[in-house]
This record gives structure tokens, C-alpha cells and sequence, in this order.
């Protein structure tokens, strides 16, 4: 079944190449829609050039949650997947995230970027353990990673309307949405 990959961007012009040609693998059987949040430094040029995507471009920088919620209102396939479009995923590993099946039970795939987690590496890896602990004690969940953006489900599965994030914690709240 067909996805629409759905990555948002913002000024990501020397990821740009890397992340088209990892993405060309995927174009023959999904769609790929790529928000361009307002980026001057070269990235919408770039993406211009590059027949097997769809881009949307806001003149105006809106915000990460903006940019996934018009990915979202413009998806033609109910299987969605969303990632940044920083190379923090390897385009090889979105397959990874293409295992959804209702019929099974798996109605939803998140990402982490780490395989152990290490408090202590960093005031950032500090935060972000301290925040997956406090979202996965409210919402009972597991998570190794609760900020990470990569994440499959069906769209169906998300109320639009009630999306208010226009920003980073547009993660969370899907997330919170899913769980």
C-alpha cells in the first residue's frame, strides 16, 4: 500500500541532495510532499529542480507543526509517513517505518534516535530523557525517544481539526494523538 512521506524543511540546502537522492527510491510507489518553511538560503531552488516530488512553499517561515499539517491536509494516501528532512533518518531506513497494518494491530510506528539512551552525553540527551519519561508516565506508554520526528500511521487515525501546534511540539502532540 502507497504512503505519503511528508517532510518538512526549513533552510536544509546543503541536506538537500543527499536527502532527494535518498528519497528517489521511494517516488516510483508513494507520493513525497515536501513543505519548504520559508527557507532563504537555497533550498526551494534546489527542490525546484527535482521532478519526483511535490513542494509546497510558504513564503514566511510558519512553523514545523504549519508545514505538517498542510503535508497532512494535502496527503492523497491514508497511510502517512512524517520525517525532518535533516538527514537525522537515513532515507535507507524509512522502509523500516512502512510496516503498518491494521489488520495486525500496527497502527502506528515511531522512531528513536538511539539505541541506548545516555542521559549524561548532553544537556539536550538530558532533557530529552527527563521529557520521554514524564510523556510515557502520562500517557503509559514506552518510548526510547518521544521528541524524535519519524513516525508512521493512518491518517484516519488524527483529528485534523484538533491539531493546534505550530511549532516542534507538533511531535508531541501527534504523538499524544496516537498513543
Amino acid at each position: 500500500m502507497p504512503y505519503t512521506i511528508i517532510i518538512p524543511i526549513h533552510n536544509e540546502e546543503t541536506n538537500i541532495p543527499a536527502l532527494l537522492e535518498g528519497m528517489e527510491l521511494y517516488a516510483k510507489n508513494h507520493e513525497i510532499l515536501i513543505i519548504d518553511d520559508g527557507s532563504k538560503d537555497g533550498s526551494y531552488e534546489l527542490l525546484s529542480k527535482c521532478s519526483f516530488i511535490q513542494i509546497v512553499r510558504f513564503e514566511q517561515n510558519s512553523g514545523k507543526g504549519v508545514a505538517i499539517r498542510k503535508g497532512l491536509e494535502m496527503a492523497a494516501y491514508k497511510q502517512i509517513i512524517i520525517l525532518d528532512g535533516d538527514m537525522e533518518l537515513d532515507p535507507e531506513e524509512i522502509n523500516k517505518l512502512m510496516i503498518l497494518d491494521k489488520d495486525s494491530g500496527i497502527v502506528c510506528v515511531f522512531g528513536s534516535r538511539y539505541e541506548t539512551i545516555k542521559p549524561f552525553a548532553s544537556l539536550w540527551d538530558f532533557g530529552n530523557f527527563f521529557f520521554t519519561g514524564l510523556f510515557n508516565t502520562v500517557h503509559g506508554s514506552e518510548f526510547s525517544d518521544a521528541l524524535c520526528c519519524a513516525k508512521a500511521f493512518f491518517k484516519d487515525d488524527i483529528d485534523l481539526e484538533k491539531i493546534t501546534s505550530s511549532g516542534f511540539d507538533i511531535d508531541v502532540e501527534l504523538a499524544s494523538m496516537l498513543s
